[in-house]
């Protein structure tokens, strides 16, 4: 019986360097410097991932491995997955199908009486590798072929004397993120030859936090990682690359927050809340305790003196306008300006009209700009800002234009703020000039707590989860789109009601749409003819502002029975007579563009139902409507949705200036996350700028991979 770790070749230990080969000068070193590495191949690395120094190479961290220590007789072989196989070649030749191609074929004894067939097709020149009496092992998938046994492309690796090190076989071998033009074994022997080869490095990590955690030193870790001797040094690498990764985040983030709590000579802001008793008098309803406490957190921030930095998380329709309006309201009536930035014309229109009834009543004079403004209108608009006519202004990435003057800025608030990314915020945050404004970023697309304080670690953090009083809770039906005939019925009932609806679909017109998608074009005709006497319009993208308009006002004020849209009402639109909302092909939007959809629904006191439709209910798509027909709350659905992305995701650290994670993932590795955010803040604490010499490793490590000119001094930011 074979032995599960039987080798057949010498396998060296970790950094130790090869005969006759010389010790690599510097980590900083090209990666043409290693053999092997040509320059086509160089260029390669660079451009596929931006690999161009040996340590860039060394941080091209596995996707996967695979356990190849055991080898197996033939007789052995199960055709169950990836198996091993030793053994002789004892004769190979070359033919030629009927296709044109060639056909390697080799036979290989294992020693023990099995024989084993190795086929190759259009790679000839394995005739010269594969030599007769040659021993090697294969690498692949086993079947049975009537009495004979082979492996089509089988991956081989020869084996020599004892001097001979193994590389693809016989060990626990990493599988690496490969373009086309890059083979699997070509990058394993580099980096296999480089981990080998690794000089003498200074460990980053403080040694009073590598004994605490009982960490590998930075060194062993980088070669375990690549070519572990077993599970146990693989997973111990693996926590130490992770939290490496997590402490510089977190080093950062709480260098963020250093350097935003130090800054002075913000707008004054006094009063508290019995400045805001007209406001809250003059509301058509009472705010929830959830509102209330939000207002409150708000209110302090911006009377103390430093900046607020608050991210407001509120699910869809739990008030956070209400909120954002009160802290306008604040800084207006303290004699400063505000401004709020949203994503979308739709969603800024909303918001302008919003706040000019809460705040015009006030004495609070509101604003309006926006990308399709006539030039006299918007010239109008850019003077009353400036001269201070206008205390609260309310656009889209206009906002961003360089002409946008203020008189006194006090306050930016930023609305379903990771539709922006953070240069975006930084330029409207730089229009306060010397005294830097308060922020409020709001979002109602929630994401968990512990991922929330690892993204907005320079942030405090209010909730929102509860909806205001008087509405109505929202049924949710996944269904086939063989079932649209009854999802049609359902609709007429509405109608016939006095409620409203909307269907959305996922493309504006067949142009533009997939194969077997709905488009928003042909479904509202389709509408128009299929209800006679219903008034159905059309909203989408491509329309000019106007048209936008009076799109939207003619759906508020119900001259209009049915809105058929894009995925352009997804926010910013509150019609409480809507009361059914139609999703066409459902399975091809996200988890929590679904959710906000859904709300766009329920906003009033009648019954309400969101049906999302499908063609394909099975797989990953299947999954996602399975965990949106489940659950209501937005916070649920984040979790969910987080756990069916992963927190390897880059997107979640792209919006925040944070460099995308090479090994950790925030949701599989939160509780190295928080251990690591533990250790920054205390870092920090006692060394702001890390000048003590045992943070020199750590603070070096930021100036490398975030650019810094010095902590918190981020050139891209």
């Amino acid at each position: 019986m074979y032995h599960t770790q039987k080798r057949l070749g010498k396998q060296r230990t970790a950094a130790a360097p090869a005969a006759g080969e010389a010790a690599i000068p510097g980590m900083d070193s090209p990666v043409r410097y290693l053999k092997g590495v040509g320059p086509a191949r160089m260029r390669l690395l660079e451009e596929a991932f931006g690999v161009r120094t040996l340590e860039d190479l060394l941080y091209h961290f596995p996707a996967r491995y695979e356990d190849r220590r055991l080898l197996k007789p033939v007789a052995a072989l199960t055709g169950q997955g990836l198996e091993c196989v030793a053994g002789t070649v004892r004769s190979r030749g070359v033919t030629r199908t009927r296709g044109g191609r060639t056909l390697l074929r080799a036979v290989i004894a294992d020693g023990a009486g099995g024989t084993l067939f190795g086929l190759w097709f259009n790679q000839p020149y394995l005739a010269s590798t594969l030599l007769p009496q040659s021993r090697v092992v294969l690498t692949g998938r086993a079947e049975r072929v009537g009495r004979a046994c082979q492996m089509v492309h089988p991956e081989y690796e020869l084996i020599g004397d004892e001097a001979t090190e193994q590389v693809h076989s016989g060990r626990i071998v990493p599988v690496y993120p490969l373009t086309e033009e890059l083979h699997q074994k070509s990058l394993r022997q580099i980096l296999y030859r480089l981990t080998r080869r690794i000089p003498d490095m200074d460990d980053p990590m403080p040694e009073n936090l590598r004994a605490r955690h009982g960490f590998p030193r930075l060194q062993e870790a980088l070669c375990d990682i690549h070519f572990p001797a077993d599970e146990s040094r693989r997973l111990s690498a693996y926590r130490r690359l992770v939290y490496d990764e997590f402490l510089q985040m977190q080093a950062l983030i709480a260098c963020r927050r250093q350097r935003a709590r130090s800054v002075r000579g913000v707008p004054e802001h006094r009063g508290g809340r019995p400045m805001l008793r007209p406001f809250f008098d003059a509301l058509p309803f009472r705010p929830t305790g959830e509102q209330e406490r939000c207002v409150d957190e708000i209110l302090a921030d911006m009377s103390s003196r430093s900046p607020m930095q608050r991210l407001v998380q509120g699910d869809v329709g739990s008030g956070k306008t209400v909120v954002a309006a009160a802290a306008l309201a604040y800084t207006a009536l303290n004699g400063n300006q505000g401004v709020l930035m949203a994503p979308t014309e739709v969603l800024a229109q909303q918001q302008a009209y919003t706040l000019s009834q809460l705040l015009e009543p006030l004495g609070i004079a509101c604003g309006y700009l926006c990308g399709g403004q006539a030039p006299a209108e918007r010239r109008r608009t850019l003077d009353d800002v400036v001269s201070g006519r206008v205390r609260v202004l309310v656009g889209t990435h206009a906002l961003l234009s360089e002409d946008l003057r203020f008189e006194r800025l006090g306050l930016v608030v930023i609305d379903e703020q990771h539709k922006f990314g953070v240069d975006q915020r930084a330029r409207l945050k730089a229009k306060g000039g010397r005294r830097p404004p308060h922020l409020l970023l709001m979002t109602a697309t929630p994401i968990p707590r512990t991922l929330a304080m690892t993204l907005y670690g320079e942030m405090d953090l209010s909730i929102i989860a509860a909806p205001p009083s008087g509405r109505s809770a929202v049924r949710t039906l996944c269904v086939h789109s063989g079932q649209r005939g009854h999802v049609e019925e359902w609709l007429r009932r509405v109608l016939e009601e006095g409620r409203q609806a909307y269907v959305v679909c996922p493309a504006i017109s067949q142009e533009n749409a997939a194969s077997g998608l709905r488009d928003a074009r042909a479904v509202a005709a389709e509408l128009t003819e299929r209800l006679p006497g219903r008034r159905v319009r059309l909203l989408h993208g491509r329309m000019s502002p106007v048209e936008k308009r009076s799109a939207m006002k003619d759906f508020k004020e119900h001259r209009a029975d049915v809105l058929v849209s894009t995925a352009v009402v997804e926010v910013g639109i509150d019609v409480p007579n809507a009361a059914l909302m139609i999703i066409e092909n459902a399975d091809r939007f996200g988890l929590a563009q679904l959710h906000q959809l859904r709300g766009r629904v329920g906003r009033g006191p009648y019954e309400s139902c969101c049906i999302a439709i499908a063609m394909d209910l099975a797989g990953e798509g299947r999954e996602r409507l399975r965990v949106f027909e489940a659950n209501a709350s937005g916070f649920d659905i984040a979790e969910k949705d987080l756990g069916l992305r992963g927190g390897g995701d880059p997107s979640l650290t792209a919006q925040h200036g944070l460099p995308n994670l090479r090994i950790g993932d925030l949701v599989a590795d939160a509780e190295l996350m928080r251990s690591a955010r533990i250790d920054a803040e205390e870092i920090v604490a006692k060394d702001p700028e890390l000048r003590d010499p045992w943070n020199a490793g750590l603070r070096g490590q930021l100036v490398r991979r975030y650019g810094l000119d010095g902590p918190g001094k981020e050139r891209s930011v």
